[in-house]
């Protein structure tokens, strides 16, 4: 199912129950407001109309009887008009009446009523006695059932105005109750809607950021999952298809890199010897401007010769045919080596070279000769940015945790890889111009220069760096820079620390070295 179809059926549902419950609070209000107006129109008429026909019913009786004591024509014609009231507000009283109950009591009024009239109507039709007479105890107890039948017409009516008001107040509850769970269950498959589209939109996108990322390291062989039937899939198949074609051009450019520095490293070389005998003047003799020229061609051609041979190692190490022979190495002698290489160039600049080492060896498994690498990139860089009358140091020093220095990236695979032994921490400071922070990670990624305006003489291609971090990587090791206390910058490298020979030949005496042969 396509993300558009899931998002619109999730939220969908979502809309149609909230409809659902809207339908359902218009319809309790209606209910409501019937109620109401049953309560302030009909019911409390009702109980006026009752009310009413008390106070008629009094007026019958007063002149009833007057009528009996007295057969004054008057009087009857005033308790006739009373009558006439009474029976108005009947036909009233059963238009107002809404249940069965009040329509029941009504109806027996009625009956009441009319045996009522019917005595009056016999009694009026009889002689008159000779002396006057009270009202009958019939037609008395005819008139004392109709008071009582009204009263009970008017508890029947506030009966069914309570139980109006209890009808209101369920059907108010039922409501709040309704309005409650529906409001949950939309908050429920709300939650389950977005979780839903967050599942199948978050996930994709994060495995699209993994894989655009590990493109941005270089990693062109990284694959997204194709699997799924949705616009990402689509989006996975075009990211494949486009790795794919970068993964072919990175082979491409790599073989070419690979087979030009190969190709011009024959005769680069053939053009440096040629240059060699000059410089010998076995050729014949040279002015001093001569030597100058042929010196200065030396010197370039030596810098290319460095840098084919770096392209050349990098070539190797990402096709990962570089071998390392790793065996049990003590790194003072190749800190000290490193330290000669450079002192008569550093002469030349007027930098002193420092050492900081310990008096006993520090033992570590490596593979010497790319260490060695690794420590004259480092001291070669110092040198060259290193201004005159400046110092570099090249520290040596065993650690039994992670330096604080230590970047997150390189910190989790040292951390795993560490054992009772610890590390040891080579540092190369100088007091150049120093790494900008938000250049340190960058440095070490190939081809790349730190900007400083117009390009520093002698500078290279931005490989030293790159070759070092690929070596280091496969030592498992750490490789990074730090702003150096008195200016410029350190560079440190670690590496795993390898036991002693003497705790070898306690833990196995006549234990040998070994030799491992792992790819890059």
């Amino acid at each position: 199912m396509r993300i558009g179809t899931k998002i619109i059926t999730g939220y969908g549902v979502l809309i149609a129950l909230m409809a659902l419950v809207l339908a359902y609070q218009v319809a309790l209000v209606h209910r409501l407001q019937s109620i109401h107006r049953n309560l302030a129109e009909i019911n409390f008429q009702a109980a006026g109309v009752s009310l009413e026909m008390m106070r008629v019913l009094d007026g019958i009786e007063e002149y009833t009887k007057k009528w009996f004591l007295l057969r004054d024509a008057e009087y009857a014609a005033r308790r006739q008009e009373f009558e006439r009231e009474f029976h108005a507000d009947l036909v009233r009283l059963r238009k107002l009446g809404r249940s069965p109950t009040e329509h029941a009591e009504i109806d027996r009024l009625e009956r009441f009523w009319l045996a009522f009239l019917s005595v009056v109507s016999s009694e009026a039709e009889a002689p008159a006695p000779e002396q006057p007479q009270p009202i009958p105890s019939a037609l008395q107890g005819q008139i004392d059932a109709l008071h009582a039948q009204v009263k009970t017409v008017y508890q029947s009516t506030l009966q069914e105005r309570a139980l109006e008001v209890r009808r209101s107040a369920e059907t108010g509850r039922r409501s709040e109750w309704i309005s409650w769970s529906g409001a949950a269950v939309a908050l429920v498959i709300s939650i389950l809607v977005t979780l839903m589209i967050m599942r199948h939109i978050a996930e994709p996108l994060k495995h699209l950021t993994e894989g655009t990322r590990a493109i941005s390291e270089g990693k062109f062989f990284y694959r997204l999952d194709t699997s799924r039937d949705d616009e990402f899939a689509q989006l996975a198949k075009d990211f494949n298809t486009m790795t794919a074609r970068l993964n072919e051009l990175d082979e491409m450019k790599k073989g070419f890199v690979s087979h030009v520095s190969h190709e011009l490293k024959g005769p680069l070389a053939s053009m440096q010897e040629t240059i060699h005998v000059m410089l010998e003047e076995i050729a014949g003799a040279l002015n001093e401007k001569q030597r100058r020229l042929l010196q200065l061609n030396f010197e370039t051609g030596k810098r290319l010769s460095a840098m084919l041979g770096n392209l050349l190692d990098l070539s190797r190490l990402q096709a990962g045919v570089m071998e390392y022979e790793l065996v049990r190495q003590d790194l003072v002698p190749l800190v000290r080596n490193v330290e000669q290489q450079f002192e008569n160039l550093a002469l030349e600049k007027n930098i002193r070279i420092a050492s900081d080492l310990p008096d006993s060896p520090v033992w570590v498994a490596c593979d010497s000769d790319r260490i060695l690498q690794v420590l004259v990139n480092l001291a070669g860089n110092a040198v060259k940015f290193a201004p005159k009358d400046s110092q570099i140091r090249i520290a040596l020093r065993r650690a039994t945790e992670l330096p604080e220095g230590v970047p997150p990236a390189w910190r989790e695979d040292c951390a795993a890889s560490a054992d009772e032994h610890g590390f040891a921490v080579v540092s190369v400071s100088d007091s150049g111009p120093g790494i900008p922070d938000n250049q340190r990670e960058k440095i070490f990624e190939q081809f790349h220069q730190v900007k400083r305006g117009k390009k520093f003489p002698g500078q290279g291609v931005g490989l030293g760096l790159a070759i070092c971090k690929i070596i280091v990587e496969a030592h498992r090791g750490a490789l990074w820079v730090e702003d150096n206390t008195g200016g410029g910058s350190v560079f440190s490298f670690l590496l795993r620390a390898a036991p002693r020979p003497e705790d070898l030949r306690q833990e196995s005496p006549g234990v040998a070295e070994a030799v491992a042969r792992p790819e890059s």
